[in-house]
């Protein structure tokens, strides 16, 4: 009987070390796993992109592009009171833009909207500018089925002139003179290179593309719910 007793005690013990070795084995992954191949170290690839306090402890990469339709529902839902108040100024979560040009080949206006971008945030002005020409893109094209996917007569957003750029560079307080130059001369185009071609090589080969800490997504569901989902995919509540 006292036999029985023992062996039985002697599996519960090494039960209980199987156990505890893989709790122990799963936190210690979960502690020393490798960062997200997109957020690296956690720096952002343009500080004037970045929106959220550097050591925040959820990071949201958004791979974007101002002629991207699906983007402006990104856009539309990451600029609201509730976003900011509630992930941004709470220190919860660093959200940063990366302006890539991968949709070059099928969208005309990418390259220059990629310049609009950058030059926008040479002058500290990046996000406001973007909160405004966005939604009127969006108003202009996208609203009137110009430029967007899955109609039944698909029809393409001409070639911009740099004065229809320049209207919300004026409306958000940006030295025009200066921003028409850097637009024009293609100030950036070594700039936007170089993030499309390390996007592409991270594997980004579609738009929106985001990720939220370990969690990556080319989808998104649109509106305030659509972002909760997506955040809460990526652990941050």
């Amino acid at each position: 009987m006292q036999s029985q007793q023992t062996g039985v005690s002697l599996i519960h013990i090494m039960l209980g070390i199987v156990v505890v070795t893989i709790i122990s084995l799963f936190a210690y992954n979960l502690i020393n796993r490798p960062p997200n191949k997109h957020i690296g170290k956690g720096e952002p690839w343009q500080s004037a992109m970045s929106q959220g306090s550097h050591t925040a402890p959820n990071v949201f990469v958004d791979y974007t592009d101002y002629f991207c339709s699906f983007c402006a529902q990104v856009e539309a839902a990451t600029n609201t009171a509730d976003f900011q108040e509630q992930y941004i100024k709470s220190g919860k979560l660093r959200y940063e833009h990366r302006i890539v040009a991968v949709l070059k080949d099928i969208v005309p206006n990418t390259e220059r909207g990629a310049e609009a971008a950058f030059c926008a945030a040479d002058q500290h002005k990046y996000w406001g500018y973007t909160h405004h020409i966005v939604p009127r893109i969006k108003a202009d094209y996208f609203d009137k089925g110009i430029g967007v996917k899955g109609v039944a007569v698909p029809k393409e957003i001409p070639l911009l002139p740099v004065s229809y750029f320049e209207t919300s560079a004026e409306a958000t307080g940006l030295n025009v003179e200066t921003f028409r130059d850097c637009v024009t001369n293609e100030k950036h185009k070594d700039d936007i290179a170089t993030n499309t071609s390390r996007a592409l090589k991270l594997g980004v080969t579609g738009l929106p593309y985001m990720i939220v800490n370990d969690y990556t997504t080319s989808g998104f569901g649109g509106g305030e719910h659509g972002l909760k989902t997506l955040l809460k995919a990526g652990g941050v509540q």
